[in-house]
Formats: structure tokens, C-alpha cells, sequence
């Protein structure tokens, strides 16, 4: 077996890459890729940033105009009488998606095909019919965070990910027990950043933040209304709100908050690029999120020295829980109490807690341990596939 492994990656997006964990993931790992003999290629739905980004690295990419193999969404009555038509119309196109990718495979010859989300499922079908080893990288809890439901059942794509061509990577322990994953499987965290980037402000401005998506999964709501609570109790803190979402959705948590007396001590900033000087400055981050696949935000605040509060439960509860790395809550008056007691201990109280969870994020969750895990992972997959083949 040759020394240098090619590998094409599989993505579903191309979003602006700081709004979406997963394809940070991904960047990371292949700018720590560069150390390994390796060879790339990126297969994407449509062009966009991340094209852009491989673009700059010399990594080709291709194109198949795929989408996620997940039944069509039912919010509206049009949506359920155009349900059969929306689903044929995905199916239809996904299947001359899957033909596309056939021969971009045929032709580019990978080791191995890495499909960087569970909710595409054309790159193991294209592995499996030309016998190539597939790395499927779970995420999510596809249905509980997402509202996505696989195509034809959850029990189907169960039955895949412990098919014996497949390989999974499941980012929590908590994804890897949820999707029961067999002895093909590994539990590998993401790499959020290098393990020097490091730093710490003793002095934090009076603010909690919340960094993400703004939907109804990351549980934004719940911790603007537990803010109402804390904010009559306490009159110097504010809450930042960095990140977008849908125009409806985003609206209508402004007209909340704007009928309260907290309008001006609740900031909606958008999308926003400088999030670590975000978190370096804030007293701590929120978490509201209750089926969080990994954490990706939570990680980056832990490397950017700042205290965590999030929701015990999902990944969240997986990576505070560790050296007690942040602190946890449950329901509603368990986090207006955990902001009551931040701002009266003050947060010097919890500064060890702070270097604690830096030391867990340079063990855990830095992007050269990603790389190491997942680059031992694939050599693994190979050498097992061609002994099978040397025996055969």
C-alpha cells in the first residue's frame, strides 16, 4: 500500500465558514493535513466560500449540485400539499448528483471518501459501489437539533453507519452512543484551534454573550427571557447577541425584547467576524443550546479564556463536565441563578475554573489533535481494507 493516502471530502454548504461549525472543522483539518502526505480534493453542493478558502491553499474542488438526503420540511400547508413533488424533485436530483460524483471518483482514484455531515448520503452511496473505504463524520443529532429526518428512516441510516464499508467519526461520546456506532466507529473531537492559542483577560467588560445561529434549536429565546429575570436583579450587565438567522425569526426576538425595559441592555450585534475579541472581553459565554452536537463556540471560548454556562445537556454537558470546565445548568431559574452568582462572587471566583478549561481545551479539542486522531484513523481503514483485500 502506497504511503501517500488521496482523500476526497464531501460537503453539503458553502455559508460563510465562522457561522458554520462544520466546515470550520473542516478547514481545520485540512490546513493541519499539510503535515501528513496527503493528497485533497473537495467535492461542494455549489461554489461559495469555502471553495474559495481551498482555492487559496491549490486544493481542487468540484461541484455536484447535491443536497441533504433528509425529508423536505412541513411548515405550511403548501409545504405538505407540495410535500411528494419537493421529495421526488430531491431524490431526482440527488440521484444525478450521485452519478456526477461516480465519475469525478472514477477519475480522481481516492483512497478513501470522507463525507464531512450524516445528512449526505451520496458519498457512500457512490464508495459503496465502487468498494472504496467511506468516513462518515457524525455531527449532529440530526433530528432532535435539527428537525432533519433521513431518507428512508433513522433506522435505515443507523444500518449504514455500521455497514461494513462505512467508518464513522462521531465528534461526542453522546452522538457515538446515540446513533449506536459499532467497532468501525471512533469518538474524535473537533480541532478548534492550535494548542498555543492561548490568552486570558483578567479584566472582563459587563457583558454575557451569546455566539451562534439564531434559531429556535440554539434556545436564544430561553436565554433572553432568563436575562429579563437577572437584568431586575442586577442593573450593570448586559447580554450581546452576535450572530444571524432568518429575518421572521430574528424579528420577532426584537419585538420581545423591545417591549420590555431591557431594550437597551440587550444588543442584537449580527454576524460577526471578531469573535474571539468577543469572548476575550465577555464575563462569559451562554450556551442555551439543548441538543448542542459538539460545541464548537463553547471550545473557542475556553481557548479565548472565557468562563462557559451552558445548558447540561448534548455535547455541551460532554465538555463541561470534563475537569469541570464551565458550569452547568438546567432549566430556567438554574441560569437566571447561575448569572445572579457570577456577578456577586465575581469573576475572579472563577478564574481557576477558567484555566482549568483552557488546559482541557490544548489536550482535547486543538486542531493537531484532530489531525493526529483522524490521519491515525484513516491509515487505520486502509491497512484493514487492503489486508482484507491481500487475503481475498
Amino acid at each position: 500500500m502506497s504511503s501517500r493516502i488521496k482523500i476526497l471530502y464531501l460537503i453539503d454548504t458553502n455559508v460563510p465558514n465562522v457561522a458554520n461549525g462544520s466546515n470550520v472543522a473542516l478547514l481545520n483539518l485540512i490546513e493541519e493535513m499539510k503535515h501528513f502526505d496527503i493528497e485533497l480534493m473537495l467535492v461542494a453542493a455549489k461554489y461559495g466560500s469555502l471553495c474559495k478558502d481551498v482555492e487559496q491553499k491549490n486544493i481542487p474542488y468540484k461541484l455536484t449540485n447535491h443536497e441533504c438526503h433528509v425529508y423536505p420540511r412541513v411548515k405550511s400547508i403548501k409545504n405538505a400539499i407540495f410535500f411528494v413533488p419537493r421529495l421526488l424533485g430531491l431524490l431526482i436530483k440527488n440521484f444525478k448528483a450521485e452519478l456526477n460524483l461516480k465519475t469525478i471518483v472514477e477519475k480522481y482514484k481516492p483512497d478513501l471518501i470522507h463525507t464531512n455531515i450524516g445528512q449526505l448520503h451520496i458519498g457512500y452511496n457512490v464508495a459503496k459501489r465502487l468498494n472504496i473505504p467511506h468516513v462518515w463524520h457524525i455531527r449532529e443529532y440530526q433530528d432532535l437539533a435539527l428537525g432533519m429526518h433521513p431518507i428512508p428512516s433513522k433506522k435505515s441510516f443507523k444500518n449504514r453507519l455500521n455497514s461494513s464499508n462505512n467508518y464513522s467519526i462521531a465528534i461526542t461520546n453522546g452522538i457515538f452512543n446515540y446513533y449506536n456506532l459499532s467497532h468501525n466507529a471512533r469518538v474524535i473531537y473537533d480541532g478548534v484551534l492550535n494548542k498555543d492559542d492561548i490568552t486570558f483577560l483578567e479584566n472582563k467588560s459587563k457583558y454575557f454573550l451569546f455566539l451562534g445561529r439564531l434559531n429556535q434549536q440554539k434556545g436564544i429565546l430561553e436565554l433572553i427571557k432568563a436575562f429579563f429575570d437577572f437584568a431586575s436583579f442586577n442593573y450593570d450587565y448586559n447580554l450581546l447577541i452576535a450572530g444571524d438567522g432568518s429575518e421572521i425569526y430574528v424579528n420577532m426576538l426584537k419585538e420581545i425584547v423591545n417591549k420590555t425595559p431591557y431594550s437597551n441592555r440587550i444588543i442584537f450585534l449580527g454576524f460577526r467576524k471578531d469573535t474571539s475579541e468577543l469572548l476575550k472581553n465577555a464575563t462569559a459565554l451562554i450556551v442555551p443550546s439543548k441538543y448542542e452536537g459538539f460545541g464548537f463556540v463553547t471550545v473557542e471560548a475556553m481557548f479565548n479564556g472565557c468562563l462557559v454556562v451552558g445548558n447540561n445537556s448534548g455535547g455541551t454537558k460532554e465538555i463541561l463536565e470534563l475537569n469541570n470546565s464551565g458550569i452547568l445548568y438546567s432549566g430556567h431559574n438554574e441560569l437566571v441563578q447561575s448569572l445572579k452568582d457570577i456577578v456577586t462572587l465575581g469573576i475572579e471566583y472563577y478564574y481557576p475554573m477558567i484555566k482549568k478549561a483552557q488546559f482541557t481545551a490544548t489536550n482535547l479539542y486543538s486542531k493537531e489533535q484532530n489531525a493526529i486522531h483522524i490521519y491515525n484513523f484513516y491509515r487505520y481503514i486502509l491497512n484493514k481494507n487492503y489486508d482484507a483485500k491481500k487475503d481475498f
